[in-house]
């Protein structure tokens, strides 16, 4: 089949021979090829970081929480409570949400000799299997925990090196504190106690992971009425009521609705309690996609440079194509084109190298470790236990066309240079 002349003079300027020229041209290859392949490996792990966040806050979170206004308890020395969950319960139903009652505060938790400040939630075991997926969560033991037992998670039992079945004792430092105050001139002052206070025995009956290194190092499960009785909070009573809906994305509706019917109290959607978080992550990844576009610039810039060192050694064979009659429009298509086969040849390498390493990301990452002899994802820091990776075709297209559509751009000044070129003067030069 006959190829046109200017597509048939693109393949052969591009095809390897032993100068520097066939090495500036694989660099210029090389170029696009290695901005893609960071652009979608970056992509994909945010897109993921911010999926597997999100997915993991809806199973670990409420969709929306109604917590009692700082008013409606006037006693500074007491935990603001809702004093009847069941009619916060009944409204939120109403609506169209699941609802559970739960108990939070900070507790110290005491194991032999180690004492740790941990998050405590005491909970309804069968109300809270409706609104997190904490039943799912739990690796060893039960989850149906009774008066007297706790779940911890498995970065704090490690780190105590606890196992089911083990004693804990855990005090609540409200209560510790109860007695103590300053007065107006910022002098201590403490209260006769004529109680005795004693920290809550219990027993570790499950150990749980939700995948969120932050949650599962500091946060302890335990029965509602227990954990009343450790924060001196009357049974039946409840200092949040957790909701869960059908749509957590569409939660409007529901939440004007359920203003109305509660208007004394306060109401927080997950959104709004991970708003920092999620608009970091958000800012983080435009941010860095910016930053790292201006990878595949440079490559244009290198191909722009590659070209233009080929019209420049190949002046004299413009000339002799112009005067055999091929017309500027074709002398400019064959240096563009050959800018569009190096664009694509490198933004095709750099898809396929892109989608192998997020495929491989963990053996990767494993290789990289052991070179730099550090973790390079550490679970502390980064919140999940894995490095997520959440990558679509349409990224990888949006991507892939538009480091091509920068190399074609790249490739059009060296052509219409080329196409300007004066036959006489071209052999002039050459001669």
């Amino acid at each position: 089949m006959r190829q046109a002349p200017d597509i048939f003079l693109a393949r052969r300027y591009l095809r390897p021979r032993r100068s520097l020229t066939s090495v500036i041209t694989l660099l210029s290859v090389l170029g696009p090829a290695l901005g893609v392949t960071v652009l979608i490996v970056t992509t994909s792990v945010f897109s993921g970081f911010q999926r597997e966040i999100t997915q993991r806050l809806l199973g670990v979170q409420a969709h929306l929480q109604v917590f009692p206004s700082p008013p409606v308890i006037a006693d500074p020395e007491r935990q603001p409570v809702i004093a009847d969950p069941e009619r916060v319960m009944r409204a939120m139903q109403e609506v169209g949400l699941k609802a559970a009652p739960a108990i939070e505060d900070l507790v110290l938790l005491q194991f032999r000799e180690s004492m740790e400040i941990k998050s405590m939630a005491g909970i309804l075991p069968d109300r809270e299997a409706m609104i997190t997926d904490l039943k799912r969560s739990v690796l060893q033991g039960k989850f149906e925990i009774e008066h007297g037992e706790i779940l911890v998670g498995s970065p704090l039992a490690e780190h105590l090196n606890l196992r089911v079945g083990d004693q804990l004792l855990i005090h609540a430092p409200r209560r510790l504190t109860r007695h103590i105050e300053w007065d107006e001139e910022g002098r201590l002052r403490t209260e006769e106690v004529d109680t005795v206070y004693l920290p809550e025995e219990v027993v570790v009956a499950g150990i749980f992971s939700f995948g969120i290194h932050e949650l599962d190092s500091n946060m302890v499960y335990m029965h509602i009425d227990q954990a009343a009785e450790l924060v001196g909070l009357d049974w039946d009573t409840a200092t949040s009521i957790k909701g869960r809906a059908d749509d957590p994305f569409n939660l409007q509706p529901q939440l004007a609705a359920l203003r109305r019917q509660l208007p004394e109290f306060f109401i927080v959607t997950w959104q709004e309690r991970n708003e920092r978080l999620l608009g970091a992550i958000q800012v983080e990844k435009n941010l860095t996609m910016f930053l790292l576009f201006f990878i595949v610039l440079v490559a244009a810039f290198s191909i722009a440079g590659t070209l233009i060192a080929s019209v420049i050694q190949k002046t004299r064979e413009i000339g002799i194509l112009k005067a055999l009659g091929l017309s500027p429009l074709m002398i400019a298509r064959v240096f563009l084109y050959q800018g569009m086969m190096i664009g694509a040849i490198g933004t095709l390498a750099g898809c396929l190298a892109g989608v192998l390493i997020i495929h491989h990301r963990e053996a990767v990452a494993d290789m990289i470790a052991g070179l730099l002899g550090r973790e390079i994802f550490p679970p502390e820091l980064y919140y999940l236990d894995r490095i997520p990776a959440w990558l679509t075709a349409g990224d990888v297209t949006m991507i892939g066309g538009l480091a091509f559509l920068v190399c074609v751009l790249a490739a059009l000044l060296p052509a219409l240079y080329a196409s300007c070129l004066k036959p006489a003067r071209a052999l002039a030069e050459e001669a």
